[in-house]
């Protein structure tokens, strides 16, 4: 085996030799095998082009080598036939020489052939390294752009990633204060629930109270009735019989105190239909002073069978007075038939009103909240097909009522609007607009908006905004 020492590049002329390595020629050469190619130290993709200038400078060195073998194989035969010529060997010992020569010379054929097939095997290889060189030099530019491109496209996705992770903070943030706001308000509603049920207990107490009031003011009536009839028969005997004119003017001047002192009870149970704590302490001093009357009238009673008994005198001066008395009774019987009516309308203010399944209930009035949405119109004509209209709020009882029935964040149509004249707001019931419980910014003159809806989320008592009447919300039927 035999080495060369040679330099080689990676085919560019304007560039230094790398380095300077020994190779196995020989070996390679007359084994027929591939060269191992040299890499550079730096690790360039230059391996097709040093295989190829390697290739070219071996190729006239073997073949100089095989010249000089070959001109060193002629001179030996030549220095051989002088010798046996000069040595005058036998003709047998030339034959076997020329024998040895001839396959000397036929492996010397086929080594040259052997050589030339792998001269062309390299130049095959050579064609096609340089195809492969191409291709994957394209390949390098098109990796090239496609990696500028995903850098920008690396920077693009970092600066939206950093973007949207500070929105991820803040909405975390937004979440956690509304989860508290959320608790706050499930506390409050909690508390609201209890202080509901708190009142209808106290409502219920006093609806029974009320209604024993009731059962004993009603018996109290039944006996001053009686009583009052009880006297108008010793009335009538009185004018039949001589009474005294003093005694007379006593029971005159007691019924004209009865007179006054129903005059004030009326007033009172007139003021007392508000509340019902106010009409059961009424209705206490109404039976407190039906019984001091009760006794009075028992009383005189008693005065006028003594009189009957004692007084038979002065008939044309009883006379007078009975027509006066008479007219005065009148009087009294006229107003007592105004009371009636008075407590037929408390009584029927005062009877217990039942509401239909699925409405709430307020005093004397029942309540119903929609679960379907339809315009303000619409709203109003499902109302009155359940005998009801759309609901009137008149004071803040009424608005902190509504505002329950709505719930948390709500929006219903209420029975205010001012589409007969711009401007002027009445409730369905022909009643104008007193109480008030506008948001900040209404109402604010829109031509279109001429309804209004409650607002349930603002406030304890909630607000009210006008709005296009067309739109669609929920309702809430007052009957």
């Amino acid at each position: 085996m035999s080495k060369g020492i040679y330099e080689y590049t990676n085919g560019f002329e304007d560039e230094e030799p790398n380095e300077i390595e020994t190779m196995d020629i020989d070996d390679h050469i007359y084994n027929n095998e591939r060269p191992i190619m040299p890499r550079k130290k730096d690790g360039a993709g230059e391996q097709h082009s040093v295989y190829l200038w390697r290739w070219k400078r071996h190729f006239p060195t073997a073949a100089v080598c095989l010249g000089l073998l070959c001109v060193l194989l002629l001179a030996w035969i030549i220095g051989l036939l002088l010798y046996q010529r000069n040595q005058l060997t036998s003709f047998d010992t030339l034959t076997k020489e020329r024998d040895q020569l001839q396959t000397s010379f036929n492996t010397l054929t086929k080594e040259r052939d052997q050589i030339q097939t792998s001269y062309n095997t390299p130049t095959k290889v050579r064609d096609q390294l340089q195809t492969s060189y191409n291709t994957l030099t394209k390949e390098r530019d098109q990796l090239q752009t496609s990696n500028n491109t995903l850098t920008k496209e690396r920077d693009q996705l970092q600066t939206s990633y950093n973007t949207l992770t500070k929105e991820r903070d803040q909405l975390q943030t937004s979440y956690n204060t509304l989860t508290k706001e959320r608790d706050q308000l499930q506390t409050s509603y909690n508390t609201l629930t209890k202080e509901r049920d708190q009142l209808q207990t106290n409502y219920n107490t006093l609806t029974k109270e009320r209604d024993q009031l009731q059962t004993s003011n009603n018996t109290l009536t039944a006996e001053k009735d009686q009583l009052q009839t009880s006297y108008n028969t010793l009335t009538k005997q009185r004018d039949q019989l001589q009474t005294s004119y003093n005694s007379l003017t006593k029971e005159r001047d007691q019924l004209q105190t009865s007179y006054n002192t129903l005059t004030k009870e009326r007033d009172q149970l007139q003021t007392s239909n508000n509340t019902l704590t106010a009409e059961r302490d009424q209705l206490q001093t109404n039976y407190n002073t039906l019984t001091k009357q009760r006794d009075q009238l028992q009383t005189s009673c008693n005065t006028l069978t003594a009189g009957r008994d004692q007084i038979q005198a002065n008939n044309n001066s009883l006379t007078k007075e009975r027509d006066q008395l008479q007219t005065s009774n009148n009087t009294l019987t006229e107003e007592r038939d105004q009371l009636q009516k008075e407590a037929e309308c408390l009584k029927q203010s005062l009877v217990q009103k039942v509401c239909p399944d699925g409405w709430k209930k307020l005093g004397s009035s029942c309540y119903y909240v929609s679960t379907e949405t339809k315009s303000w119109e619409e709203s109003r004509q499902d109302c009155r097909n359940r005998g009801a209209d759309l609901v009137v709020i008149k004071s803040e009882d009424d608005q902190t009522f509504v505002n329950w029935l709505c719930g948390v964040k709500n929006y219903v149509w209420i029975g205010l609007t001012d589409s007969v004249s711009e401007g002027t707001w009445k409730w369905v019931d022909d009643t104008p607009l007193t109480r008030k419980y506008w948001n900040s910014k209404d109402p604010n003159g829109g031509g279109a908006e001429n309804c209004v809806y409650f607002y349930s989320w603002s406030s304890d008592t909630g607000e009210w905004w006008d709005y296009d009447c067309s739109y669609k919300y929920r309702w809430i039927c007052e009957k």
